[in-house]
C-alpha cells in the first residue's frame, strides 16, 4: 500500500525524468534554420580606388553575388553570380560578428589611405554593420576567410594579417 506522499514524490519523479530526456533529445537533433540571412562586404583601397574601383560581395538567400564600381561609372560589372551550397552558408553565418564595435580605425594609417572594409549582415530581423579601416580583427578574418572559400581565387577577399601594425597613438 503506497501512502499519498510516496504516489506524488513517484509522479514528481517520472515527471522530471520526461522532461530531462526529451531535453537532451531536442539538443541532440541538427539545427536547420532557414531564417532571414544575408551578408554583404565591401573593400576598397584608398591608393588603387581609381583603377581597381570599389567591389561589394553580396551573399542574399543562396546565392553569391560579386561586383565592381569604378568612379564616373552609373554601372557595376559583375564578377561572378553562383549558388552556394547550405552548408557553406550555414559555416559563414555562424561566425558571429553581432559583439563587435561598429567602426574601428588603425591610427598607425592616413585617413587617405589603406583598405577600407564595410561589412553589413542581417539575420532574421538583427542588423549589424561595422566598418574598418586599415584595421585587422580576428574574427573578421575567420569570416573572411570562410566567405573565401566560395569564391575563385582571382576574386578573393584580400584581408589584412595579425601582424598589421595598428597599436600607433
Amino acid at each position: 500500500m503506497t501512502t499519498k506522499p510516496t504516489y506524488i514524490l513517484t509522479i514528481l519523479i517520472l515527471t522530471f525524468g520526461l522532461i530531462s530526456c526529451g531535453q537532451n533529445t531536442a539538443s541532440q537533433e541538427p539545427i536547420k534554420n532557414k531564417s532571414n540571412f544575408s551578408l554583404s562586404i565591401t573593400t576598397y583601397n584608398h591608393a588603387e580606388q581609381i583603377f581597381n574601383g570599389i567591389t561589394t560581395y553580396d551573399l542574399k538567400n543562396d546565392t553569391l553575388k560579386i561586383h565592381r564600381s569604378f568612379m564616373f561609372s552609373d554601372k557595376d560589372t559583375i564578377l561572378l553570380s553562383k549558388k552556394i551550397d547550405d552548408n557553406s552558408i550555414e559555416q559563414i553565418r555562424s561566425i558571429r560578428i553581432d559583439n563587435l564595435k561598429d567602426f574601428y580605425f588603425n591610427n598607425c594609417i592616413m585617413a587617405t589611405s589603406g583598405n577600407e572594409y564595410f561589412i553589413s549582415t542581417t539575420i532574421d530581423t538583427v542588423n549589424k554593420k561595422i566598418s574598418l579601416h586599415h584595421y585587422y580583427d580576428k574574427q573578421i578574418e575567420r569570416l573572411i576567410n570562410e566567405f573565401n572559400k566560395n569564391i575563385p581565387d582571382n576574386l578573393k577577399l584580400d584581408y589584412l594579417t595579425s601582424e598589421t601594425k595598428q597599436d600607433c597613438e
